[in-house]
């Protein structure tokens, strides 16, 4: 430091207490320096000492040196174009801060800045740079995911295309979010326009009863069988299935529907009901002469027979009227499945009607020594029947009794009676049925397996046509059971005082029919 100082005054020290104001003023330099030297890395700091520089060095001047006012005013000049220009290469990096910042706006995120000033501004580029590489690695890691997403969605999509049955995922606001091959041939859109828009507002499901809400089936599990009407009212017959989505406000997903189409198996069941009706009609025409003949020989020869060649005859007459039962049966099926059964409800006297049924088969019951009763409330109020159907209704219910009841077993024929329906329960204390078989009792061939029983099986068709016959009186049929303990087969119909117009006697679509009308 004595050096330089000596350097910057070159007359000796000893004449320094000849010039006292330049040595203060040379102390006051040195002081700043090095005050500017520890502070350095401090950008503020940095621009005050500018400018305390600029300001106090004319005022230093003017005293320790001259108190000549032109070379104060030229020194003063001199100095703040010093502090300007100082200050401008202080500050130049913010320039490369800003231009920086508009190259990575722009979407260069390789860019760096380079800036060495050892103060602030060079930490804000170092900043600056962590922040770019930083979202350059996001960048190229939502890329990489992107890429792996786009694979596993084209993954997807080959497998929802491969599938045969059509496909729509729904989100929470009912729009759709998703549609595959299938779904796009059964409604008549093409995926642009399905996806994203509202289901009710493109594509209309219909049941027997109307058009079905989207809630009915987008909140709740669903599966029955609905007309589709898509674009340009394009019409398939489908089975949808929908599942509920648990998950839903997480994936933003409500539900999924399954769309099969029943087209072809429509036809199939219709080449099969066309079968089964000619068939029928070849075989019962027949079939009757033969009964009529049988009947006739043995009534005339009777007396004339041998026990057991009339024993023959006579269980070849039984035999043909079962083939016969059987024939007719299936001719009621082919109606039921065609919707072409008929029904004449009209008041009618049940009472006469059930006395005269039961009284009809007691000699069924006789052959298996088994008792039946039958129990009617007084005064039985005249119900909206059919009744001749009402009697195949009986028939079927009391034939299952005995069918399932061990001999020595009862059969119990009761009535209840209510102001607007009378209901008949048919009670036996035979095997029972299983617990899982209750559900499916109904359909259509449908055969409890047991153990238990070593009788002769029945076709699965009686139930199912008594069913179909009550749902279209008006009426409902359903049963309780327990194994080893006997059951109960109830069914009503309604009373001759509830009004014909709760009756539609042109619309019959019953349940059964709707969810196993295709299972043969």
């Amino acid at each position: 430091m004595i050096s330089w100082m000596r350097t910057m005054c070159p007359r000796p020290l000893d004449e320094r207490a000849r010039s006292p104001k330049l040595y203060q003023f040379l102390k006051i330099y040195v002081t700043l320096k090095l005050m500017r030297q520890h502070f350095k890395k401090n950008l503020l700091l940095k621009l005050s000492l500018v400018i305390v520089t600029a300001v106090s060095l004319p005022i230093l001047l003017a005293i320790f040196i001259t108190p000549d006012p032109v070379i104060s005013l030229v020194a003063g000049l001199f100095s703040v174009t010093l502090a300007i220009l100082m200050i401008f290469i202080a500050l130049k990096p913010v320039d490369s801060i800003i231009q920086g910042s508009k190259i990575l706006t722009d979407g260069n995120l390789r860019y760096r800045i380079d800036i060495r000033s050892g103060d602030e501004l060079e930490e804000l580029a170092s900043s600056f740079n962590f922040l770019a590489q930083t979202l350059n690695s996001t960048k190229e890691n939502l890329e990489t995911e992107k890429v792996i997403l786009s694979s596993e969605k084209n993954k997807l999509s080959l497998i929802l295309s491969s599938v045969i049955d059509g496909i729509l995922a729904i989100d929470g606001q009912r729009n759709i979010s998703l549609v595959n091959k299938a779904a796009e041939q059964m409604t008549g859109f093409t995926q642009t326009e399905l996806e994203g828009k509202p289901l009710d507002s493109l594509i209309h499901l219909f049941s027997q009863q109307g058009e079905v809400d989207p809630k009915t089936y987008c909140q709740t599990d669903f599966g029955q069988n609905l007309t589709l009407v898509g674009k340009d009212g394009k019409k398939v017959k489908i089975n949808l299935t929908s599942q509920a989505i648990a998950e839903g406000i997480q994936t933003n997903l409500s539900c999924i529907l399954m769309l099969h189409d029943l087209t072809n198996e429509q036809q199939l069941e219709q080449m099969k009901l066309d079968f089964v009706s000619m068939a029928s009609h070849e075989l019962k025409t027949p079939l009757t002469s033969i009964i009529g003949y049988l009947s006739v020989f043995i009534s005339e020869n009777k007396d004339k027979l041998k026990p057991d060649a009339l024993e023959l005859l006579t269980r070849a007459e039984s035999s043909t009227k079962q083939l016969a039962q059987l024939i007719e049966n299936l001719l009621s099926v082919n109606k039921i499945e065609r919707e072409s059964l008929t029904v004449r409800i009209e008041p009618l006297d049940y009472a006469a009607v059930l006395e005269k049924t039961v009284e009809d088969i007691q000699y069924q019951a006789k052959l298996k020594n088994i008792t039946l009763t039958l129990r009617m409330q007084t005064d039985m109020p005249k119900v909206m029947a059919d009744s001749l159907r009402i009697v195949e209704v009986i028939n079927n219910l009391v034939a299952n009794a005995i069918h399932y009841t061990n001999p020595n077993g009862s059969i119990l024929v009761s009535t209840k009676v209510s102001p607007s329906e009378v209901t008949t329960c048919v009670e036996d204390t035979g095997i029972g049925i299983p617990k899982e078989a209750l559900p499916h009792l109904f359909n259509k061939f449908f055969i409890v397996s047991s153990n238990l029983q070593a009788a002769e099986k029945g076709t699965g068709l009686g139930l199912y046509i008594s069913k179909s016959i009550v749902e279209k009186l008006g009426g409902k049929i359903w049963v309780e059971s327990e194994i080893g303990k006997g059951s109960k087969f109830y069914f009503s119909l309604p009373t001759a005082s509830k009004t014909l117009d709760k009756i539609n006697t042109q619309k019959f679509i019953s349940e059964s029919i709707q969810h196993g009308g295709l299972s043969y």
